[in-house]
C-alpha cells in the first residue's frame, strides 16, 4: 500500500476530460464566447449543423471570436474578418490579393473534440477524447442509451478546494458518516473499470436527521447502494439504488483559476412511457431538488478544505489511492500522443494496489455503475 501521498505539484491543472460548454439553445443567435480553463473558447454551430468549440482568441490580434459571425462552415472574427474552418485552421484573410500565398501559418486556433447530449454541448480537453462522454451502466454492465433518459435543467454550486480534492470525496469513506450521515454496511469495493476511471461503490444506511433523509427514507428507503465513478479527474457519474427508489447524476467539474472548482451537475431520469409521462417532468424537479440540496450542504460544510498530504494516514488510504491515481492522469497537452495507445500501453501507477492497475487494463463501457434508474 501506499503511504504517502503526491505533492499537490504533480496534479495536471486542467486534466483531460470532459467538460460542460452550455447549452446547445445558446448558439441559436450566434458564437458564444467563455472563460473556461484557464483560456477563452468559443462555440458555434456551423449552417451545416456541426458543433465547433476552439480558442477563443483570434489568432492575428486576440479579438474575441465569440462578437464574431458563422459565415457558412466559418466563424468569422469581428476585427479584421478573418475565418476559419471547424478544423481551427484560417481559410480566408481579407485584402489578400490572388497569388499573395496562404494565410499564415500561425492563423490557426486549436479545437476541442465536441458531444451534445440532452441539449447540452460538452467538450473535451484534448486533440482527441481519450474516453467516451461518460454515462451509467446496466446491471450486464453495458451502456445505457442516453436516449431513454430525461435531463433536468444543470445545477450549480463552487467548491471551496481543487479539482482533486472535490474529486477525492467519492474515496473519503470517513466523510460519507460526517458529512452525510451515511452508515456503511461493509467495505467499500474500489476499482478502474475501464482506462482513466476509477470506481467507489458501497452500501449504506440512511441515518440523517434531515428534512431531506427522513424523506429520503420514508419515500426510498433506508439503505442505498452508491456508486460513484470518477473518468478523468474531474467528470462524475454517481448512481444511488435505493430500496425503491433509483436515481442517478452526473458532474461536470471545472476548475477554477482562482484554485476552487465549478461543480455542474445533471440529473436524470428514465423517459416514462404512457400516462405515467405526464408525470415525469414533476419526478424529475424532484430528483433535482434533492440531489442539489444533498450537494449544496456537502459544500457548505466543506469549505476552506486545503490538500494537506503531509496529514494524510492510514485511515485515508482510499483517498491517498486516488491522489496517486489522479495525479498520474494525462497533464495539459501531454496526452495528445497518447490518445491511440491501446489500454495495455497505459503505463501503470508505481505501487497502486495490483487490483487497480488490472482494472484499469480491463476496459468497459463508459459510466458509473448502477442498473436503469
Amino acid at each position: 500500500m501506499i503511504q504517502t501521498a503526491p505533492p499537490a505539484e504533480v496534479f495536471p491543472e486542467y486534466p483531460a476530460s470532459w467538460y460542460l460548454f452550455g447549452e446547445s439553445r445558446e448558439l441559436r443567435q450566434g458564437p458564444v464566447s467563455r472563460r473556461i480553463l484557464g483560456r477563452l473558447l468559443v462555440a458555434f454551430r456551423t449552417e451545416s449543423g456541426r458543433l465547433v468549440v476552439m480558442d477563443g482568441e483570434c489568432a492575428h490580434l486576440g479579438a474575441d471570436l465569440g462578437f464574431g459571425d458563422v459565415v457558412g462552415e466559418t466563424i468569422r472574427c469581428p476585427f479584421h474578418h478573418w475565418q476559419y474552418g471547424c478544423d481551427g485552421a484560417c481559410v480566408a484573410v481579407p485584402g489578400q490579393g490572388p497569388g499573395q500565398g496562404r494565410p499564415p501559418a500561425f492563423a490557426r486556433q486549436r479545437t476541442y473534440p465536441t458531444e451534445e447530449r440532452h441539449g447540452y454541448l460538452f467538450f473535451f480537453n484534448g486533440r482527441e477524447p481519450l474516453f467516451p462522454l461518460p454515462f451509467f451502466l446496466n446491471d450486464e454492465g453495458l451502456g445505457e442509451d442516453p436516449a431513454g433518459y430525461a435531463a433536468s435543467e444543470v445545477f450549480r454550486y463552487v467548491g471551496d478546494c481543487t479539482w482533486y480534492m472535490n474529486s477525492a470525496h467519492a474515496f473519503d469513506r470517513q466523510h460519507f458518516a460526517a458529512v452525510h450521515d451515511r452508515e456503511l454496511m461493509g467495505p467499500p469495493a474500489i476499482d478502474c473499470p475501464a482506462p482513466y476511471a476509477r470506481r467507489n461503490s458501497y452500501l449504506a444506511k440512511v441515518v440523517g436527521d434531515t428534512g431531506f433523509d427522513r424523506i429520503l427514507r420514508y419515500t426510498a428507503g433506508r439503505t442505498v447502494k452508491t456508486t460513484l465513478t470518477i473518468w478523468g479527474g474531474t467528470f462524475a457519474v454517481i448512481t444511488a439504488d435505493f430500496e425503491r427508489v433509483r436515481s442517478g447524476f452526473v458532474m461536470a467539474m471545472e476548475p477554477l483559476e482562482d484554485g476552487r472548482t465549478m461543480c455542474h451537475g445533471i440529473v436524470f431520469a428514465p423517459r416514462p412511457r404512457g400516462p405515467l409521462g405526464l408525470l415525469a417532468p414533476l419526478q424529475l424537479r424532484l430528483r433535482r431538488l434533492f440531489t442539489y440540496g444533498y450537494l449544496k450542504e456537502e459544500a457548505r460544510r466543506l469549505r476552506s478544505t486545503r490538500y494537506k498530504p503531509e496529514s494524510l494516514g492510514p485511515a485515508d488510504q482510499d483517498m491517498i489511492d486516488f491522489f496517486h491515481w489522479a495525479a498520474a492522469l494525462p497533464q495539459k497537452g501531454d496526452h495528445e500522443e497518447k490518445d491511440c495507445l491501446p489500454a495495455s500501453a497505459i503505463p501503470a501507477v508505481p505501487d497502486v494496489p495490483a487490483v487497480l492497475r488490472a482494472g484499469a487494463a480491463a476496459g468497459s463501457p463508459a459510466g458509473g455503475r448502477g442498473a436503469r434508474l
